[in-house]
């Protein structure tokens, strides 16, 4: 009687090791987007709560926007978005766009830029008369944080526009 001993043949082994690969290789795209459509979602939730704090202080500023810079390193002379929201939103990373891995909330203090087209203008006045405002972007993402959404798109920006309502 001889002893025959189960095993697996190399052959088998390393068939499973290329089925294993290649399902790894299938997979680690879709979850590599899955986290980027994640940080983007975070991204304008935080656009949403910067967009009721800027509601809540044009309702005790009587409808009127703030002047601000729109990058607070472009220009000193006015405040910044940080600032002037800090009563409204006293929460500082609600500025701070998930998918900023440049820096630039460290260094601007925000990840978001303020349309300075609206400095100092009322509330459903100019340009939001002009443009309207569903299309009358308010603040919008610093860089192109995001991937490009395509023709039509931003080009990777998350935007919110005077009337609330948040595009990619």
């Amino acid at each position: 009687m001889t002893l025959r001993l189960r095993g697996f043949t190399l052959v088998e082994m390393l068939v499973v090791i290329g089925i294993l690969a290649l399902l790894a290789a299938l997979l680690l795209p879709v979850l590599g987007r899955a986290r980027a459509e994640g940080r983007r979602t975070a991204c304008k939730s935080n656009l949403r709560q910067v967009y009721q704090a800027m509601q809540m202080y044009t309702n005790e500023h009587h409808g009127v926007y703030p002047a601000l810079a729109p990058r607070p390193s472009l220009d000193d002379s006015l405040p910044g978005l940080a600032e002037t929201l800090r009563p409204y939103a006293p929460d500082p990373k609600v500025l701070a766009c998930p998918a900023d891995k440049l820096g630039l909330y460290e260094r601007e203090g925000t990840s978001y830029e303020w349309n300075a087209a609206l400095n100092g203008k009322g509330q459903d006045g100019f340009p939001e008369d002009v443009v309207g405002p569903s299309r009358t972007p308010m603040l919008y993402d610093l860089e192109s944080f995001h991937p490009d959404t395509g023709e039509g798109g931003w080009g990777g920006k998350n935007v919110v526009f005077s009337d609330g309502s948040i595009a990619d």
